[in-house]
């Protein structure tokens, strides 16, 4: 007898948990794979298989948050063997001694998911498809597709199944308690890898703010290690979260203008690259430890500071404090002018998904950020984002370009020569 093969549902919105917890109630076994698990996820099932643990005879989850690992804590309290719940940690490889990280972050995993139950009478069932163990596939909100196999145990396409089931569960590692933050902290790493995968717009130079300093020295200059204060507009105090790099070039005699600078920046006497260690967005600060500080920025010098240090800042500018890291390596062309890449989207409040009455309650007691209880919105494109302070913002910008007149610069892009 063949296998019977249907589309679980016409329309990819649908709930599928009930259809789990079913077949579940009705099996002898039942082993499961999922490419990822979050908390309410894993709390859909967790009724039917706390009731009935001995059922389980494997859970295998690719990556997880930490609070999705609560499920497995759970399963092995009502009495699932420990050796029935795995990890599947994916592969990678060491990357160059000089990259930011030493391992590639985005990289294979698996990916699959399969829920496979034997039923009474040798008959099996599976439900292959693209519904990961998460509160937005089981309940419907994603838009999801899956198929419902039924037929004899014996069939070939249990057989493929099963094998399946069992070479995932054969590379997989036996959940460890102990390492449930680790696994939280990896699933992390492989999200943060992906998000960058999706920043592969063409681009002649790097997106990395960058503060850029033209001064005059008079004669010692700064050296590894020392701090160097400066000031900046006020309205620009999202530098830190910017986490803008500041290349200071020193010249025995300042360029005729900021443009000409920026052509003989490989003449300068020397070119430093600096972190912030410090920013006083309300002009709050009164004294500072620094080494050096930089006077005004129509005409900046690189001086010694005299302690105690206790500048006076120009209004609407806020204070900053660079350490110098060591020389700038390599030479940089830095681009001003280009446009912003954020955006925000367009909803349609007349088109919605949510997930069902019954379910409302329990998600909302498991306090999710964001909230999953709450209807979403259809979204049907996009617009610029438009921010309150675009306007200041850009002014503050503007007075930060060579066109200024100022030799304290902050460009959008730069790109090595």
């Amino acid at each position: 007898m063949s296998p019977t093969v249907r589309m679980l549902f016409d329309t990819p919105q649908r709930e599928i948990a009930p259809t789990l917890r079913d077949l579940y109630r009705r099996c002898s076994s039942a082993s499961m794979i999922t490419g990822f698990m979050t908390v309410e996820g894993a709390k859909a099932l967790h009724e039917v298989l706390a009731a009935e643990p001995a059922k389980l005879k494997s859970l295998v989850v690719g990556a997880g948050t930490w609070r999705a690992f609560d499920a497995f804590e759970s399963l092995l309290g009502v009495g699932v063997p420990k050796d029935r719940l795995r990890v599947h940690l994916g592969h990678s490889r060491p990357t160059g001694a000089s990259a930011k990280f030493g391992f590639y972050r985005y990289h294979p995993m698996l990916h699959s998911k399969v829920y496979y139950f034997e039923l009474p009478n040798s008959q099996c069932a599976a439900v292959v498809g693209s519904h990961n163990l998460t509160g937005f596939a089981l309940h419907g909100l994603n838009g999801e597709a899956a198929t419902l196999i039924e037929g004899p145990a014996d069939h070939d396409v249990f057989v493929d199944i099963r094998e399946h089931i069992s070479t995932a569960d054969r590379s997989a590692v036996e959940y460890d308690p102990t390492q449930r933050e680790a696994y939280a902290w990896w699933a992390a790493e492989f999200m943060e890898g992906l998000a960058s995968k999706f920043d592969d717009l063409p681009r002649e130079g790097e997106f990395q703010r960058t503060i850029i300093i033209v001064a005059e020295a008079e004669r010692s200059l700064p050296s590894r290690g020392d701090t160097i204060y400066f000031e900046l507009p006020a309205v620009l105090g999202k530098m830190q979260s910017l986490r803008a790099e500041v290349h200071l070039y020193v010249f025995d005699q300042l360029p005729s203008d900021p443009s000409t600078a920026l052509e003989q920046l490989s003449n300068a006497r020397k070119a430093f690259w600096c972190k912030t260690v410090g920013i006083e967005d309300d002009q709050g600060g009164r004294e500072f430890r620094a080494d050096w500080h930089i006077t005004d920025s129509l005409h900046p010098i690189v001086r010694r500071t005299v302690r105690p240090f206790r500048p006076q800042p120009a209004p609407d500018m806020q204070q900053v404090r660079v350490k110098v890291v060591n020389k700038l390596f390599g030479a940089f062309d830095y681009v001003f002018d280009i446009k912003g890449r954020d955006f925000e989207p367009l909803f349609d409040t007349s088109s919605t998904v949510q997930v069902a009455p019954a379910v409302r309650e329990e998600l909302h007691e498991l306090e999710l950020i964001p909230p999953e209880d709450q209807p979403w919105f259809k979204v049907v494109g996009f617009q610029p984002k438009v921010r309150d302070e675009d306007a200041a913002y850009k002014e503050a910008l503007s007075a930060l370009t060579p066109e200024s007149g100022r030799y304290v610069l902050m460009s959008a892009l730069r790109r090595k020569k």
